[in-house]
């Protein structure tokens, strides 16, 4: 009876959230006047939420996909919990590859790296892809396709690649295949020349192994100059 209407508002918010009302939790939870509290929190519960907690799908319709993401730009939880972080940055990279990556240059340097590993999972995984509606839209193609285009530093480079030959990444569905298609996006023609043990499934009568030998006697002579490019 006493409370302040922005308390009221607050406090609806949450007992929306509880019962999984996710649309009509973020229209109150996102009220101007509110300041923001337990923000993480509410983000990791809407992330849950989205997918149904305990395995139940409570979505009222696809479009509260957004929802999250809509919680998030109004909001700007500061994703100090690492749990909340790391599942933000699966559901991003389920939307979109390249604003994921844009979205981990602007945060913190210490978290890049296990962030970058989040966005390789989703994009290769094949425990990570999602299903229904999204994915039709989405496919684990345009993703790959996006990923070996990204625009990385140096550093970011070697990290992938270290990632996908000798850590976690290797057993990756693709990996062997992402660092070729990344070397031929960058013009590093003669790394595509020399690699070896690729052969893969024929597509459109092509596979790894005559692509290669293509690259081989277009460099010709070319192909032993390390780090070649175009």
């Amino acid at each position: 009876m006493h409370l302040e209407k922005r308390f009221w508002t607050f406090i609806e918010g949450l007992w929306a959230l509880d019962h999984l009302e996710l649309r009509n939790a973020v229209e109150n939870l996102t009220h101007p006047s509110i300041i923001p509290t337990f923000p993480d929190e509410i983000l990791y519960t809407l992330l849950r939420g989205r997918d149904g907690i305990g395995g139940l799908n409570m979505q009222e319709n696809a479009d509260d996909d957004i929802l999250a993401l809509a919680y998030y730009n109004c909001v700007k939880p500061p994703l100090e919990d690492q749990r909340t972080r790391n599942e933000f940055a699966k559901y991003m990279a389920a939307r979109n590859v390249t604003e994921t990556y844009y979205w981990i240059r602007s945060r913190p340097e210490y978290e890049h790296k296990p962030l970058l590993e989040i966005l390789i999972e989703q994009t290769l995984e094949r425990s990570a892809w999602s299903s229904g509606v999204e994915e039709e839209a989405y496919t684990r193609e345009d993703r790959a396709l996006e990923f070996v285009s990204l625009p990385f530093s140096e550093e970011e480079e070697q990290f992938v690649e270290k990632f996908l030959t000798e850590g976690k990444g290797r057993n990756y569905q693709g990996a062997n295949d992402t660092l070729l298609m990344r070397r031929i996006a960058m013009g590093r023609l003669a790394d595509v020349a020399s690699e070896a043990g690729t052969r893969g499934r024929k597509h459109d009568g092509l596979n790894w192994e005559m692509l290669k030998d293509g690259v081989k006697r277009g460099l010709g002579p070319r192909k032993g100059e390390e780090g070649f490019t175009v």
